[in-house]
C-alpha cells in the first residue's frame, strides 16, 4: 500500500439505510485501500463494519467540513470487483439498501471449532464410467462448447446430473482452473449431490454452501473458493454471494422450485436471476434444469432467449414395452359413500383403500413409499367444539395446528399454547381438530401398519443439524419402509426401492387464491410423483393421487402426465391477465402495529402512484394480505403489473425508493396473496 498524505476514502457500511439517502460516505485514511477492503468506520454515533469502494486524493474543503477517519482496517481485499458489481446490481433490481446487500456477501471469520463432523461425507471413490445416451452426449457437447443460456428439460430418473457431471469433466479438460457452481433448492438435497459429485471429483475440491454449516465451516470453505481451491460449490442460494475466482459454469437444479427465490427478510433476491448477472460477470455458461420446468423458462426457451436441451427418461432394453409409472386418481368422495375404516363414529380415515392397498403391497414386496401432504402437524385448523370458534394466534391472527405433543401452534411464529388451552370466546377446553397434516399420517399409517418402520420429513423434524444427511442416508438403505413429509421431499432424490407415491391431499394444494398456485400444485404434484422408480420390466412405479374433484381439468391433465399440455394451458391464461411470462409483478406491502396507520400510508402510497403511471400499467387499491397479520403487525399490500422488459418509471422509482421501513419491495414475487 502506498503511503500518501491523505486519501478520502469510500465507503458502503453495512447497515441498513434509507434507500433515498445515501448509500456511501467518505472519511479519511492515512493508506490508499484496495477497493473491497473491510474496514470499521463511525457512523452517527456508533461504529459499524463498510466496504471500500473507491479512493481519491483529499481536497481543500469549503466551509472547513472535517471527515472523520476510517477506525481500522480489517481485512484488505475482501470482495473482489465482481462481488461489489453484483452487490450493487441486487440492490438496483430489488429496492434493497447496498449495505443490507453487502451483509450477504461478507462471512462471519470465526475459525471453524474442531468438534465431531456433522456434515455429510464426501466419498473419494472413482465413479464407473457411465455410458452416456446419445441426447445426453449432444446435451453435454452444447453446454460445454458454447457460452450460453440452457434449459434442460427432462423427466425424473432422465439423467439431468449426469450430463451436468461430464459437462463439467469435459470443461475442466480444457481449463483446469475453471470452477462450478450447482445451485439446490433444498438442504434435503445435499447428501444426494454430494454423494454423485464426490464419485467424480477430490474431496478436496468440494464444498458445501447452506445456512446449516457453521460459521467456522462456512469461512473456511469461503476462503477456499476465494483461493480457487475449491472447484465444485454446492449449495442453497446464498451460495451466489461466494467469491469464486473464474466461473465456468453455473447450475440451477430444479430451477422451478420457489425456495431458490428469498421472500421473508431483505435482499428479497431470486437467485436464478441473481446467477444469470453472475454469469455475465464471469462470461460463462448457464444451466437450469427441471422435469416441471416454470411456465416463464419454458417460453423463454421456445423463445430462444435459452437453448432447449430435452432428454428422454432413461429404461433398459426389456422395460421398454412398460410404462415408467401409472398415474391413478382416486375420488374420496366415493370412499366416504363406502363407509370406510371409522365410519361408526363419523371420522373418516384419510388414507383411501386403494392407497392403503397398494402401501400394502410395496411392504409385503419389501419396497419403499412416500407419502406426501403439504402441510405438517395434526390438523389444519381447530374449532371450538361449543361455539365454534376457530383457534387463532394472538400474534398472526393464524389458524393453530395441533401438534401431537396435545398443544396448539402457529406456523409462522414461535407461539404455543399450554396443554391446557381455552377457547378465547366461551372459554371452554373442547376442541375438534379439522384437516390433516404430517403427523395425523404419520399417526394413521402407524395404525394401520404397526410394523411398518415410518419417518417424518417437515420443518418440525428437519431443524436439527445433520437432519437431511442422517434421513437421506437411513431411506437409501432400506432402513425407512415409508416416508411421510411436505414439498422437501417432493423433488431430487433418485432411489431405486421406491416404487409407491401417495398425494393425500391432492386437493390441498389449489386452495390459496393465487396467479401461481395451478403450476405450483403440479410442479410439486409431478416431482413428488418422479420419486417413484419402475422396478424391473414388470413394475412400474405407481402413483396415487387423492382427490375429491378428479373430474377437474387440472387432475385430467396431472393423470396424462404431460408438461407440454399444461404448458399450453397456462400460457394462454397467463397472455390474458398479463401475468409473467408477458408482464411484471411488483408487490408493496405495508406493515405496522398500529392498523389505522397501514391503512392510512397504504392509501397514501397508493394515491401517489396512480398519479404518476402510465395507463399501461396496472395497479390494486390497497388489500389486507392473505395472512393480514404476522407477529402482531397488520398488513395491506398494493400489487402493480407491468410489461414484460418494460423499465420502471423514473417517478415510480422515486416513490418506491421513498417509502419508509413500514413497506417491504417485493420484485418478482413468487405469490401476490
Amino acid at each position: 500500500m502506498k503511503k500518501l498524505a491523505k486519501i478520502i476514502v469510500d465507503v458502503v457500511p453495512i447497515a441498513r439505510l434509507p434507500l433515498s439517502g445515501s448509500q456511501s460516505f467518505s472519511y479519511l485514511s492515512d493508506l490508499e485501500l484496495p477497493v473491497g477492503t473491510l474496514v470499521s468506520v463511525p457512523l452517527f454515533k456508533r461504529k459499524v463494519e463498510g466496504i471500500v469502494t473507491g479512493n481519491r486524493p483529499d481536497f481543500a474543503r469549503l466551509g472547513n467540513i472535517e471527515l472523520k477517519k476510517v477506525s481500522s482496517v480489517i481485512q484488505n481485499d475482501l470482495l473482489d470487483t465482481k462481488q461489489i458489481e453484483l452487490a450493487q446490481f441486487i440492490s438496483n433490481y430489488y429496492f434493497s439498501s447496498l449495505g443490507v446487500v453487502l451483509k450477504s456477501f461478507v462471512p462471519k471469520m470465526v475459525k471453524a471449532r474442531i468438534a465431531k463432523n456433522t456434515l455429510p461425507k464426501i466419498s473419494p471413490t472413482k465413479a464407473s464410467p457411465i455410458a452416456l445416451t446419445p441426447e445426453q452426449q449432444k446435451a453435454v457437447s452444447e453446454i460445454a462448447k458454447n457460452i450460453s443460456g440452457f434449459l434442460l428439460y427432462g423427466p425424473a430418473g432422465s439423467g439431468k446430473t449426469e450430463v451436468y457431471i461430464h459437462s463439467i469433466l469435459k470443461m475442466q479438460k480444457k481449463n483446469p482452473a475453471l470452477q462450478f457452481l450447482i445451485l439446490l433448492p433444498e438442504l434435503t438435497l445435499t447428501p444426494q449431490a454430494i454423494e454423485r459429485y464426490g464419485e467424480y471429483f477430490p474431496p478436496e475440491e468440494i464444498v458445501i454452501l447452506s445456512s446449516n454449516i457453521p460459521k467456522g465451516k462456512t469461512y473456511s470453505y469461503w476462503k477456499k473458493i476465494k483461493s480457487g481451491e475449491a472447484k465444485i460449490i454446492i449449495g442453497t442460494r446464498m451460495a451466489v454471494f461466494a467469491p469464486f475466482k473464474k466461473l465456468g459454469l453455473i447450475i440451477i437444479d430444479e430451477e422451478q422450485d420457489m425456495s431458490h427465490k428469498q421472500w421473508e427478510s431483505s435482499p428479497r433476491y431470486d437467485a436464478r436471476i441473481v446467477a444469470k448477472k453472475l454469469a455475465e460477470l464471469h462470461t460463462c455458461s448457464i444451466v437450469l434444469g427441471s422435469a416441471t420446468p416454470r411456465v416463464e423458462t419454458y417460453f423463454r426457451a421456445q423463445n430462444k432467449e435459452l437453448t432447449l436441451l430435452t432428454l428422454p427418461k432413461l429404461q433398459l432394453p426389456e422395460q421398454a414395452e412398460t410404462p415408467m409409472r401409472t398415474i391413478e386418481l382416486v375420488d374420496m368422495k366415493k370412499e366416504r359413500w363406502n363407509k370406510p375404516f371409522g365410519a361408526k363414529t363419523g371420522v373418516y380415515s384419510p388414507i383411501s383403500k386403494i392407497l392403503k392397498a397398494e402401501v400394502a403391497y410395496a411392504l409385503k414386496n419389501k419396497l419403499q413409499a412416500i407419502l406426501f401432504i403439504n402441510r405438517q402437524g395434526m390438523s389444519s385448523f381447530s374449532i371450538c367444539a361449543k361455539c365454534k370458534t376457530v383457534l387463532r394466534c394472538p400474534k398472526c391472527q393464524r389458524a393453530l395446528i395441533y401438534d401431537k405433543d396435545g398443544t396448539y401452534k402457529c406456523v409462522h411464529c414461535s407461539y404455543s399454547t399450554s396443554i391446557l388451552h381455552e377457547c378465547s370466546n366461551c372459554k371452554s377446553m373442547a376442541f375438534t381438530n379439522v384437516g390433516m397434516g404430517t403427523q395425523k399420517i404419520e399417526r394413521e399409517i402407524g395404525n394401520f401398519f404397526p410394523q411398518a418402520r415410518l419417518a417424518r420429513a417437515d420443518n418440525q423434524t428437519m431443524q436439527k443439524s445433520g437432519a437431511q444427511e442422517i434421513l437421506y442416508k437411513k431411506f437409501k438403505e432400506n432402513q425407512i419402509d415409508i416416508l411421510i413429509g411436505t414439498q422437501m421431499i417432493s423433488k431430487g432424490w433418485d432411489l431405486p426401492n421406491v416404487a409407491l407415491i401417495g398425494i393425500i391431499d391432492g386437493d390441498g394444494m389449489l386452495t390459496i387464491p393465487d396467479f401461481f398456485t395451478e403450476e405450483r400444485a403440479y410442479q410439486n404434484i409431478l416431482q413428488s410423483a418422479g420419486r417413484s422408480s419402475r422396478l424391473g420390466a414388470k413394475f412400474p412405479g405407481r402413483v396415487v393421487i387423492q382427490t375429491f374433484k378428479p373430474e377437474q381439468e387440472f387432475f385430467k391433465i396431472i393423470s396424462e402426465d404431460n408438461f407440454e399440455k399444461f404448458y399450453t394451458k397456462e400460457i394462454k391464461e397467463r397472455e390474458a391477465l398479463h401475468l409473467p411470462p408477458f408482464g411484471k409483478i411488483i408487490k408493496l406491502t405495508c406493515q405496522n402495529y398500529d392498523q389505522k396507520k397501514v391503512a392510512e400510508k397504504s392509501n397514501d402510497v397508493y394515491t401517489k402512484i396512480i398519479s404518476v403511471i402510465p395507463e399501461d400499467i396496472l395497479v390494486s387499491e390497497p388489500q389486507d394480505a392473505f395472512i393480514p397479520n404476522v407477529r402482531g403487525r397488520f398488513r395491506k399490500q398494493i400489487i402493480l403489473r407491468l410489461s414484460a422488459g418494460e423499465n420502471i418509471p423514473d417517478d415510480l422509482k422515486k416513490i418506491l425508493i421513498s417509502l419508509s421501513s413500514d413497506w417491504l419491495i417485493d420484485i418478482d414475487p413468487i405469490a401476490i396473496t
